[in-house]
């Protein structure tokens, strides 16, 4: 019997970590500045007690490499928040420690994924094993 409960949750780690992906790279959904320059991989995906708790881990890459002389993107997105006179910008970052972006995230992902409830998603934390290695690394 837990075997079926197994292949079910391993078949909706799969959905939610396609979906994520899809969420994080999708400027129209994200608030934050860099967006549009990444591409954001979801690492890891694991579920709490229930699969309504969602922990996961993603990390963003930029979409090209940068040109000789050409200006790093996070000074470009300083100078333009500088411009806007807040000096403040939302990177990928600000999304892992705001629960609001989170929040967001939570709503597109049940919209997205036909769901009945509003999933909790947390950031997933590396952990250390006693040598010093990461464990749940993908």
């Amino acid at each position: 019997m837990s075997n079926i409960n197994i292949r079910k949750r391993a078949e909706h780690r799969r959905q939610v970590q396609e979906v994520l992906g899809g969420i994080l790279n999708d400027p129209a959904v994200m608030p934050n500045v860099d967006c549009a320059d990444l591409i954001v991989l979801v690492s890891h995906v694991e579920f709490g007690r229930t699969v309504r708790e969602i922990y996961v881990r993603f990390f963003g890459y930029h979409r090209r490499t940068l040109a000789p002389g050409e200006e790093r993107p996070h000074v470009r997105y300083q100078r333009e928040a500088d411009l806007r006179n807040d000096g403040v910008y939302d990177d990928l970052a600000d999304v892992i420690h705001n629960p609001k972006l989170f929040q967001l995230i939570a709503v597109e992902l049940q919209k997205r994924l036909g769901l009945l409830y509003t999933p909790e998603i947390r950031w997933l934390q590396a952990t250390r094993t006693d040598d010093g290695e990461n464990m749940g690394e993908d």
